[in-house]
Protein backbone atom coordinates (compact mmCIF):
# COMPACT_ATOMS: atom_id res chain seq x y z
CA UNK A 1 0.00 0.00 0.00
CA UNK A 2 1.19 3.59 -0.62
CA UNK A 3 2.82 5.42 2.20
CA UNK A 4 1.73 8.83 2.57
CA UNK A 5 5.15 11.33 2.99
CA UNK A 6 5.46 13.75 6.13
CA UNK A 7 5.88 16.73 4.97
CA UNK A 8 9.49 17.50 6.57
CA UNK A 9 9.86 20.81 8.57
CA UNK A 10 13.26 21.39 8.75
CA UNK A 11 16.08 21.51 5.97
CA UNK A 12 17.83 18.51 7.43
CA UNK A 13 14.67 16.14 7.41
CA UNK A 14 14.29 17.68 4.16
CA UNK A 15 17.67 16.67 2.93
CA UNK A 16 17.01 12.89 4.87
CA UNK A 17 13.78 12.07 3.07
CA UNK A 18 15.50 13.21 -0.45
CA UNK A 19 18.08 10.35 0.63
CA UNK A 20 15.73 7.59 1.59
CA UNK A 21 13.44 8.21 -1.37
CA UNK A 22 16.76 7.92 -3.53
CA UNK A 23 18.09 4.81 -1.77
CA UNK A 24 14.44 3.66 -2.60
CA UNK A 25 14.16 4.65 -5.92
CA UNK A 26 17.79 3.23 -6.70
CA UNK A 27 16.85 -0.27 -5.60
CA UNK A 28 13.39 -0.16 -7.19
CA UNK A 29 15.34 0.65 -10.53
CA UNK A 30 17.55 -1.79 -10.12
CA UNK A 31 14.90 -4.61 -9.70
CA UNK A 32 12.91 -3.30 -12.45
CA UNK A 33 16.21 -3.70 -14.72
CA UNK A 34 16.20 -6.95 -13.40
CA UNK A 35 12.74 -8.09 -14.11
CA UNK A 36 13.35 -6.18 -17.88
CA UNK A 37 16.19 -7.99 -18.62
CA UNK A 38 15.66 -11.50 -17.06
CA UNK A 39 14.81 -14.19 -19.64
CA UNK A 40 14.54 -16.82 -17.39
CA UNK A 41 11.19 -15.57 -16.40
CA UNK A 42 8.05 -16.32 -18.23
CA UNK A 43 6.49 -13.32 -19.65
CA UNK A 44 2.94 -14.65 -17.63
CA UNK A 45 4.47 -14.06 -14.11
CA UNK A 46 2.92 -16.10 -10.82
CA UNK A 47 3.46 -14.92 -7.28
CA UNK A 48 6.11 -17.38 -6.71
CA UNK A 49 8.28 -15.94 -10.28
CA UNK A 50 7.79 -12.32 -8.26
CA UNK A 51 8.87 -13.76 -4.95
CA UNK A 52 12.37 -15.00 -6.78
CA UNK A 53 12.87 -11.92 -9.05
CA UNK A 54 11.99 -9.32 -6.73
CA UNK A 55 13.38 -10.75 -3.44
CA UNK A 56 10.22 -9.98 -1.99
CA UNK A 57 8.39 -12.07 0.75
CA UNK A 58 5.38 -14.10 0.08
CA UNK A 59 3.32 -12.28 2.48
CA UNK A 60 4.89 -9.13 0.55
CA UNK A 61 3.94 -10.15 -2.63
CA UNK A 62 -0.03 -11.06 -1.41
CA UNK A 63 -0.23 -7.65 0.13
CA UNK A 64 0.72 -6.39 -3.22
CA UNK A 65 -1.23 -8.21 -5.01
CA UNK A 66 -4.06 -7.12 -3.11
CA UNK A 67 -3.39 -3.41 -3.96
CA UNK A 68 -6.78 -1.60 -6.07
CA UNK A 69 -4.12 -0.83 -8.71
CA UNK A 70 -2.46 -4.17 -8.97
CA UNK A 71 -2.09 -5.24 -13.06
CA UNK A 72 -3.51 -8.34 -12.69
CA UNK A 73 -4.52 -11.04 -15.53
CA UNK A 74 -7.42 -13.02 -13.72
CA UNK A 75 -8.75 -10.76 -11.40
CA UNK A 76 -12.04 -12.72 -10.92
CA UNK A 77 -10.11 -15.94 -10.32
CA UNK A 78 -11.62 -18.75 -8.21
CA UNK A 79 -10.71 -19.12 -4.61
CA UNK A 80 -6.75 -20.99 -4.41
CA UNK A 81 -6.02 -19.46 -8.49
CA UNK A 82 -2.56 -18.28 -8.45
CA UNK A 83 -2.59 -14.39 -9.55
CA UNK A 84 -1.13 -14.01 -13.01
CA UNK A 85 0.67 -10.59 -14.39
CA UNK A 86 2.20 -9.70 -17.33
CA UNK A 87 5.79 -9.35 -16.96
CA UNK A 88 5.75 -5.81 -18.63
CA UNK A 89 2.56 -5.03 -16.63
CA UNK A 90 4.23 -5.35 -13.60
CA UNK A 91 7.75 -3.78 -14.75
CA UNK A 92 5.33 -0.24 -15.34
CA UNK A 93 3.60 -0.96 -12.25
CA UNK A 94 6.16 -1.12 -10.20
CA UNK A 95 7.76 2.16 -12.14
CA UNK A 96 4.60 4.17 -11.41
CA UNK A 97 3.13 2.94 -8.41
CA UNK A 98 3.57 3.87 -4.66
CA UNK A 99 3.50 0.70 -2.56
Amino acid sequence: MAKAIKTPSTFAEALRLAADLAEQNETLERQLAELRLNGEYPEVLRPSHIIKLLGFSAPKVNELTKHPTFPHLNRNRRKGEAVTVLKSDLYHWLKTERY
